[in-house]
């Protein structure tokens, strides 16, 4: 048999403990408490995760950072923490990668083991969020959320699109592209 009674499956839309395996259904209790009886023709022929299957399973969870923090320095803050955490597992060792440069922040992503079973890995991933964001904080790194830059302009200006009259957010320089009325406009005036 792929799993036993105990052990902890997902099957389809499913997860869950096994509670019995009969002849013809396997009986699952899910996380939330109701009872799933699910067909063994399905449970045969469809794929199982078996999640006790070996005594370890790996978490993992994205932490974003500002740009204008200090990368390395919030990993050595992020791994620290990590390893000081009740039910993080010594063995592998936990590890934090750089995993995005996003558009508001730069990820870190947190990588942990423990034992497998629902109850603690759900505990143990809850102490991992509440000690992160207080070493974090206390290291002086910052935790940003999404943000988003709207510019608002009066669109009748004379100098609307002369992008050598510098405005926020548009490049700047000496020759930058310029709308085609604009140019129009200014050859206009260059042959007079």
């Amino acid at each position: 048999e792929p799993f036993r009674e105990g052990d902890e499956i997902t099957s389809g839309e499913y997860t869950g403990t096994v509670e019995a395996i009969e002849t013809r259904a396997t009986f699952i209790r899910t996380y939330d408490g109701r009872r799933v009886i699910i067909p063994n023709s399905q449970i045969y022929s469809d794929p199982v995760q078996v999640i006790t299957a070996y005594r370890l399973l790996r978490s993992e969870y994205d932490v974003g950072i500002g740009y204008g923090d200090d990368i390395d320095a919030a990993k050595r803050i992020a791994l620290a923490t990590l390893s000081d955490i009740e039910g993080v597992l010594p063995d592998p060792t936990p590890d934090v990668l750089t995993w995005d440069l996003a558009a508001s922040t730069v990820n870190l992503r947190l990588r942990w083991w423990t034992d497998p079973t629902r109850a603690n890995v759900v505990e143990t991933k809850d102490r991992v969020l509440r000690a992160i964001a207080r070493a974090m904080a206390e290291g002086g790194i910052d935790l940003p959320f999404p943000t988003q830059v709207v510019l608002f302009h009066d669109q009748t200006e004379e100098t609307d699109g002369d992008r050598t009259r510098q405005r926020e957010g548009w490049p700047a320089g000496d020759a930058p592209p310029r709308p085609a009325r604009v140019a129009d406009a200014e050859r206009r005036r260059a042959d007079r």
